[in-house]
């Protein structure tokens, strides 16, 4: 059923009326201010943060066989050196064994063969006495001439078998040698200092050529700041920086630029540099994120406000319990403050909280 329209626009004045005493016994929002005031203006490049190992490697196994001991736990920390695996050598020092005895008996074998040289002496012999007998005309010369290619022959022939065993000799050398470093690679030991993050492999298991066997997180750890394309400018080792941790809240920890690399990450244009973060040492973890403020330049006496009271080009200044919007001009920009060229004055007092909520002339509570 339609309503008369007398009554309804009864009804909205009525809950208009009880709207605005709402606000006025306590509707208001509630607001936390901060006074504009003289400070230390910084002019403060943003960059999101990241603290990850400075190496993270994967040890693999170099030989193939059974895992004979380790005593690795996730999260234990080894020392560089430290053995990590020992892994079976049976197969390995049979198979050197064999080769020893390889190479002992052809090389015993050409020192003892005395056949060849006693016969290539003999044809030496021979081919000088008819030499001789040429020359005195009681020999033929094409026969010494057949006798003499006869001797070339026999010498080429004792040089080919001479380079064929000193070839296996040397094939055995390095098959020996192959064999020894598969020995010494058993024994797996940690490339550098780090933490165990991963295991896969345990003692009974064998294990195949080039497989996983631990990975490992450097103790050392990188602070890497991302800074986008356009605030790069002026960014450079020695700069001061303040960085401030997801995990630990708004505590702001003081750094130092101590890197910067000179290209830029292809997938996202941003341009990396690495911080000395001044932090408790059992604070700073792999996996911490947060952002960070490079400082490149400074200005003494500045106006200063803090970051949380600006919203789109303005503030909030709060007179008498009334919200006043007021447009201004922002100079350098740090992590937690900007400067305040012109729009408002030293000593104002603008909101800091429920910005959102803010209108031009609203009534507000002020949090002290």
């Amino acid at each position: 059923m339609k309503l008369p329209a007398k009554p309804l626009l009864i009804a909205a004045g009525i809950g208009a009326t009880l709207l605005g005493l709402g606000l006025f016994l306590g509707g208001r929002p509630e607001v936390a201010v901060a006074s504009i005031r003289r400070d230390l203006a910084l002019d403060a490049v943003p960059a999101a943060v990241k603290v990850s190992p400075e190496f993270q490697v994967t040890i693999s196994s170099d030989v193939l066989g059974l895992v004979r001991k380790s005593n690795l736990k996730i999260g234990q920390v080894v020392k560089e050196g430290d053995v990590l695996f020992e892994i079976d050598t049976s197969k390995y020092e049979l198979t050197l064994s064999q080769l020893e005895q390889q190479l002992t008996n052809i090389r015993e074998q050409f020192a003892l063969d005395l056949d060849q040289r006693n016969a290539l002496d003999r044809r030496k012999e021979d081919l000088a006495l008819l030499t001789t007998r040429a020359k005195a005309g009681e020999y033929p010369q094409f026969e010494l001439k057949r006798r003499q290619e006869e001797l070339t022959m026999f010498v080429e022939s004792q040089g080919k078998d001479r380079l064929v065993r000193d070839q296996q000799i040397a094939d055995l050398e390095h098959s020996i040698k192959l064999i020894r470093r598969d020995i010494s690679d058993c024994v797996v030991r940690a490339p550098a200092a780090g933490t165990v993050t991963e295991l896969f492999a345990q003692p009974g298991e064998v294990v195949a050529l080039r497989a996983p066997l631990v990975r490992l997180f450097s103790q050392a750890l990188l602070v890497e700041a991302r800074i986008n394309e356009e605030d790069f400018s002026g960014i450079k080792p020695g700069l001061d920086a303040s960085v401030r941790f997801l995990a630990y809240g708004p505590e702001l920890y003081p750094a130092k630029v101590v890197k910067v690399l000179p290209n830029a990450d292809p997938l996202n244009q941003q341009y990396r540099a690495y911080l000395e973060v001044t932090i408790p040492a059992e604070l700073l973890i792999p996996g911490l994120s947060g952002e960070a403020s490079l400082i490149r330049n400074r200005r003494a006496g500045a106006l200063i406000a803090p970051r949380a009271a600006l919203k789109d080009g303005a503030v909030f200044v709060i007179e008498g319990g009334v919200a006043k919007r007021r447009p201004v001009t922002v100079g350098f920009r740090s992590l937690s403050a900007v400067e305040i060229l012109s729009g408002v004055a030293e000593n104002a007092e603008v909101a800091v909280t429920q910005l959102e909520s803010l209108r031009e002339g609203i009534r507000v509570q002020v949090s002290r």
